[in-house]
């Protein structure tokens, strides 16, 4: 297929292989992550002569993703201005040759430059699959592929990490493997993506030569960053949460967390069915609610039980959190600045799940090491953010994007 044009000359139109690429591709960042976690143990002991080590490998799980919150405001400017589907392609085949090159190299300061290319890589990945959705799909479809994807995602995570320990245990270094998806990715991306036509409105707005909206993207990275250092709590200090109440068995722990799990899928099967009738801020005020909500029955329970409801109803936010805010910033901007916003989008979530721990940890060391109360404390902050959300739902500025959004051309509000 050419890059614009389909084999009898008109312009090609996006379905359901599209959709299933970018939901695949949207996974290829969670990956990096749970693809390695149950290698940690055996890279720690394969590297156990090298300095440092009980650092350094930790940090490969998450270095990825502090090189996203610094590329990710660069790719977006790319994707604007060069295109789409040349940069998704280097990108995808960069994250496969990075992410399988520990399969050959011995030493780990080079694995985690590797991982550092990976990051990059995904920056990429992440920023310009998500602008492909906008671009690709209208309101209705955009829903549902968000809603496939917040699905699909859990079930992947969970086949990735069986699949890295049987890997791991047939030779150190096994779990690396998993990255050949990408290749296989990059394949189908080839075929099958195209770069994304100029829409009526985009035409509009480029001949209006309309400033870049740096109040709205400016309180939009704001609020990401907030909501990811806030979605992180539990994923990072969810079971030091369990095992802070007194007599909590490890396996009762586990069942009980394995169980809570499944209401994430459930989340964004929620997302699917209020973004029908609500305004993708009140959907984020929804969000931010059940997380935060849910961390404060967390942050009070005094059983193994009611942490576990608080936990479900946190994950159910959770579940919804990511499709939301995506959902969300492709309501704000004109298609014309998508690429550049979404990448600041990339780079505000992953710049708040680097700094997650660290703000858990400070509060921590103000309240005797009690991680209780960072989750009753970061909880007020969501519910705080979510009524401040609401309340703008009702002001003049807001009345005002929603006539932008139902009007064909795009004026912005100061």
């Amino acid at each position: 297929m050419s890059n614009s044009l389909s084999p009898s000359g008109r312009k090609p139109q996006a379905g359901t292989v599209q959709g299933i690429i970018i939901a695949l591709t949207a996974f290829l960042p969670i990956l990096a992550i749970v693809s390695l976690a149950p290698a940690v143990p055996v890279l720690m002991q394969h590297f156990a002569h090298v300095p440092y080590v009980e650092t350094l490998v930790p940090l490969m799980l998450t270095a990825p993703g502090l090189v996203i919150a610094f590329a990710g405001p660069c790719t977006g400017w790319l994707a604007d201005k060069f295109g789409r589907r040349k940069l998704l392609l280097g990108a995808t085949l960069l994250y496969g040759v990075c992410g399988t090159m520990p399969l050959y190299l011995t030493s780990l300061m080079m694995i985690f430059c590797s991982r550092l290319g990976v990051g990059l890589a995904e920056a990429v990945v992440l920023t310009i699959a998500n602008t492909m959705l906008i671009d690709y799909f209208d309101d209705k479809q955009r829903r549902f592929w968000l809603t496939v994807q917040g699905v699909i995602g859990p079930a992947m995570a969970v086949l990735v990490l069986a699949s890295s320990g049987y890997l791991t245990a047939i030779k150190w270094n096994g779990a690396f493997i998993i990255y050949f998806v990408a290749i296989f990715l990059f394949i189908a991306m080839y075929f099958w993506m195209f770069e994304p036509q100029k829409t009526a409105r985009q035409q509009q707005a480029t001949q209006a030569t309309l400033a870049f909206p740096w109040p709205r993207v400016l309180a939009l990275v704001a609020l990401t960053f907030m909501t990811a250092a806030i979605y992180y709590v539990y994923t990072i200090n969810g079971a030091n949460a369990f095992h802070a109440l007194n007599n909590a068995r490890p396996e009762k722990i586990g069942l009980i967390m394995s169980l809570v799990s499944l209401a994430v899928p459930l989340g964004s099967l929620l997302f699917g069915i209020i973004s029908k009738h609500l305004s993708p801020e009140r959907v984020i005020v929804v969000t931010l609610c059940l997380m935060g909500g849910g961390m404060l029955v967390m942050g009070f329970a005094g059983s193994v039980m009611v942490m576990g409801i608080g936990s479900a109803i946190q994950q159910l936010g959770a579940g919804m959190a990511i499709n939301a805010m995506i959902y969300w910033v492709g309501s704000l901007v004109p298609p014309l600045f998508c690429g550049r916003v979404m990448g600041a989008w990339s780079g505000a979530f992953f710049a708040g799940m680097f700094v997650s721990p660290i703000i858990v940890g400070l509060i921590r060391l103000r309240a005797d090491n009690n991680v209780l109360t960072a989750f009753i404390a970061l909880g007020v902050t969501a519910l705080l953010l979510a009524a401040c959300m609401f309340l703008y739902t009702f002001s003049r500025h807001s009345q005002r994007l929603r006539k932008e959004r139902d009007l064909s051309g795009w004026q912005l509000a100061k």
